[in-house]
């Protein structure tokens, strides 16, 4: 296992830090799709993290197969969220599993079709966070992401809700990477 000198971790070192994730920027990949995916270095072995940062962070461009990319969703203002919890017994093998929360407006046929489209497929999902803008990844090559649940909802009242929710997971042995690559989006 490669050393990691910890100084100091957390306090005020950020201006303002904030919750919630960009609405606007919310990326889908089929694992399919894609010719190379990078994941954050490993804790020991070969090319073993030597930071902090290094266990998280993926620096390398994820690259499609030509003609692919990420489908680029759009989703409703303060409902995209991340969790992450530790899953396992602590003294055996523990891992971290991650959900990624996204609500659509509406019911249109583009919206439920790709709802169906993603049911039991391998998937990367990718969404900037508001204030830092980290980009965060739900999946990997080795376990891919999967849509866990998926609901749409139309309230009976005219000023009801109409919305889509999708939820991505997956386990890896790390919280959500931040993936620090260029996002190659979908031609039309």
């Amino acid at each position: 296992m490669a050393i990691i000198k910890v100084e100091a971790i957390g306090g005020a070192g950020d201006c303002e830090v904030t919750g919630g994730f960009s609405h606007t920027e919310v990326y889908v990949g089929f694992l399919e799709n894609f010719a190379s995916l990078t994941e954050p270095s490993p804790r020991c072995g070969t090319g073993a993290a030597t930071t902090l940062e290094g266990l998280v962070e993926i620096a390398a461009d994820h690259t499609f197969n030509a003609g692919f990319g990420f489908t680029k969703i759009k989703a409703i203002s303060e409902t995209v969220g991340l969790e992450t919890a530790q899953i396992g017994s602590p003294t055996m093998s523990p891992a971290q599993e991650n959900k990624l929360t996204v609500q659509i407006l509406g019911s249109k046929a583009e919206i439920l079709g790709f709802k169906r489209l993603c049911k039991g497929r391998d998937l990367i999902v990718l969404a900037p966070e508001f204030g830092n803008g980290q980009v965060r990844q739900i999946g990997s090559a080795k376990y891919a992401g999967r849509l866990l649940e998926s609901s749409s909802k139309i309230e009976a009242t005219t000023e009801g809700e109409n919305t889509t929710t999708l939820v991505f997971q997956d386990k890896q042995l790390y919280d959500a990477p931040i993936y620090k690559g260029a996002i190659t989006v979908q031609a039309p």
